[in-house]
């Protein structure tokens, strides 16, 4: 009987340990970040999709043991236009496979132009607010369009300390350049 009560006490503690709005908000974590090259963007017709041609694409904070189990993407698409993006410009934006069964078929959930001068990375506004946690506020949001940046959203750290992890990878703009040639 103990061991029942104990099993029947559990959804009422995991209430009162993890309430409702800590599984509402599932942001996106370091292994969804990528930077690529854009190519194009198609609008689909009769959706509110666009698929996006991508070169020299890289999940770049992703593990070992992350990178042996996701799939390669094969498509990407977005539920948003990319305006003021150009052909061949340089971007890092969240990913992920939303679908198990197509599992090389990526979602942009946002992204943002990544610029380099002077060895100096730098990464613009989302281009479309996200889902992330918000240090500030102790809370998760979809509607902040200028608080947060594209690599302060996660748990853990916030876009100061990913791009340090970036200029360790890329010290120069041209080692980054180099690893995400202009087609």
């Amino acid at each position: 009987m103990k061991g029942n009560s104990l099993f029947l006490s559990m959804p009422i503690l995991g209430s009162i340990l993890f309430p409702p709005t800590a599984f509402a908000c599932a942001p996106y974590s370091p292994d969804d970040v990528f930077i690529a090259r854009l190519q194009a963007v198609q609008k689909i017709a009769s959706t509110d999709h666009y698929h996006l041609t991508i070169s020299n694409s890289r999940f770049i904070f992703q593990g070992f043991r992350t990178w042996i189990m996701r799939s390669k993407p094969k498509q990407w698409q977005s539920q948003f236009p990319l305006k003021n993006i150009k052909k061949n410009d340089l971007i890092i934006g969240l990913a992920y496979a939303p679908n198990q069964d197509k599992p090389q078929n990526y979602t942009v959930g946002s992204l943002a132009l990544l610029q380099c001068q002077n060895n100096i990375l730098s990464i613009d506004q989302p281009i479309v607010p996200f889902l992330a946690w918000n240090r500030k506020n102790n809370n998760c949001h979809d509607d902040h369009t200028t608080s947060i940046k594209l690599l302060d959203g996660f748990l853990a750290y916030d876009q100061s300390y990913y791009l340090k992890k970036l200029h360790t990878k890329y010290p120069t703009c041209q080692a980054l350049f180099s690893a995400f040639p202009k087609s």
